[in-house]
């Protein structure tokens, strides 16, 4: 991934400073190529120099992992003209089989970026769809937001995991209005974002998954309880695609659907027979036997001491 970092920041970053420091709209692309020590005509302020899409994959069966459940959210970052094309994500580390290593905080996760056919080859070995969302940014803010995702990817390699503050939705958002400031997304929330409390929506969305939603009451109850905003409320893919999709940026929408990347079926979630519920109700159905069964002993055990005294 060096080639990139530095072949990107090099390109890129000189584009920046100029146009923060040059206003002149009068220059030809030329000329401003030349104030910045390029001999060419590429514009790197054409809005087509970077290209960036939101990317949601399609839940995956929980038997795969229990965090694909609920899909997944990663940028897809391209430069056409010097052949760029890789996708940042937050990976991290299977909870399947390492529960008690994600209880006691001994997983890890961290920002990779990948080339874009590479990513998406273990998409298609899963089966797992994958649609594309063209983001509608000013120049400028893609070229930021694509060194800050190279910023990202080289010091947050070897992180605890921590699916709160690194997971992969809200870090999403947060670094898209971090890449665009001044500029700020104009948001009309769903009502759900607005009335619901965090856990609700946790329980919409894991409906089928009781065990999972049972895990998650336990381990982040305290955590979900503290996110109040409808921005603090936008915890799944989902959620994030639902949100944009009705989000404008200086009047304009704020993302176009340009198709799946992947095609695959969607995973059915089948809700288990056997419930915490269920299980709950069998406790206590075998309590209340083991407490009737005792009552009975006694009772026996009394009869007989009254006829062995008599």
């Amino acid at each position: 991934m060096k080639h990139l970092v530095y072949m990107f920041l090099m390109v890129l970053l000189p584009s920046l400073i100029c146009a923060q420091n040059t206003s002149d709209a009068r220059l030809t692309v030329a000329e401003r190529n030349a104030q910045q020590g390029f001999n060419d005509t590429i514009d790197r302020l054409a809005d087509d120099f970077v290209l960036v899409s939101l990317m949601i994959a399609d839940p995956t069966d929980q038997t795969q992992d229990y965090l694909g459940i609920t899909g997944h959210a990663f940028l897809r970052l391209q430069c056409p003209v010097f052949g760029l094309d890789y996708c940042f994500s937050y990976e991290s580390e299977k909870i399947k089989g390492q529960v008690w290593d994600y209880l006691t905080g001994r997983l890890k996760m961290g920002m990779y970026g990948v080339k874009t056919e590479e990513y998406l080859r273990d998409y298609r070995t899963w089966q797992r769809a994958v649609h594309e969302y063209r983001l509608h940014l000013p120049a400028e803010v893609e070229q930021r937001l694509w060194e800050q995702m190279d910023n990202h990817m080289l010091t947050e390699k070897d992180m605890q995991m921590n699916l709160f503050k690194f997971g992969c939705t809200n870090t999403i958002l947060r670094y898209v209005e971090r890449a665009l400031q001044p500029t700020e997304i104009t948001y009309h929330w769903p009502e759900k974002y607005q009335t619901y409390t965090a856990m609700q929506i946790i329980e919409e969305k894991l409906s089928a998954y009781p065990w999972t939603l049972l895990g998650v009451r336990l381990t982040s109850g305290r955590e979900l309880r503290e996110l109040q905003s409808p921005k603090q409320k936008v915890i799944f893919p989902t959620d994030l695609l639902e949100v944009w999709s009705a989000a404008t940026i200086n009047g304009e929408p704020m993302l176009t659907y340009l198709g799946d990347i992947v095609e695959a079926k969607p995973v059915v979630a089948k809700r288990p027979w056997f419930t915490p519920r269920l299980c709950g109700l069998l406790l206590l159905l075998v309590a209340a036997g083991g407490t009737a069964l005792g009552v009975v002993r006694r009772r026996k055990n009394n009869k007989s001491q009254i006829s062995n005294a008599e």
